[in-house]
């Protein structure tokens, strides 16, 4: 019987996965990774445009970094799900703390995207953003 414990675990495990998958594809623990490159990309709604613009009205200018003359920019990674929210926000070039916070913040702020698409279908996709800080 201690011989099939690990398979009956595993069993289990990969089970609740598919049936995770069949209940709703979107949210699934096992749902595939997010690819880099999609032959349509996530867009924002309006464009990249009115990505600009929501980022510079969103992310506001922390007062000790403005004090201190900190300006530059924050690089920041996330993933566009399938149904267009934006997750798993991280800081991959950092400027100064406080701006790296609120550049994060700001991203994970932002409302649904249209979702990246492979062969017609959604998919969960990397985006990078770039947030300014300062002239």
């Amino acid at each position: 019987m201690k011989t099939f414990t690990p398979y009956i675990l595993f069993l289990a495990i990969a089970l609740s996965c598919y049936a995770g998958r069949a209940q709703d594809d979107n949210l699934s623990q096992c749902d595939e990774p997010p690819v880099r490159f999609t032959e349509e990309m996530p867009e924002f709604p309006g464009g990249a445009d009115s990505l600009t613009a929501f980022l510079q009205r969103e992310a506001q200018y922390p007062l000790v970094a403005k004090t201190n003359g900190i300006t530059g920019t924050v690089l920041i990674e996330f993933v566009v799900e399938k149904d267009g929210r934006v997750t798993h926000g991280k800081v991959k070039v950092p400027l100064f703390p406080d701006c790296d916070v609120e550049a994060l913040r700001a991203v994970m702020s932002m409302p649904r995207w249209k979702p990246a698409r492979n062969l017609g279908r959604p998919v969960r996709c990397y985006y990078m953003v770039p947030v300014r800080f300062g002239s």
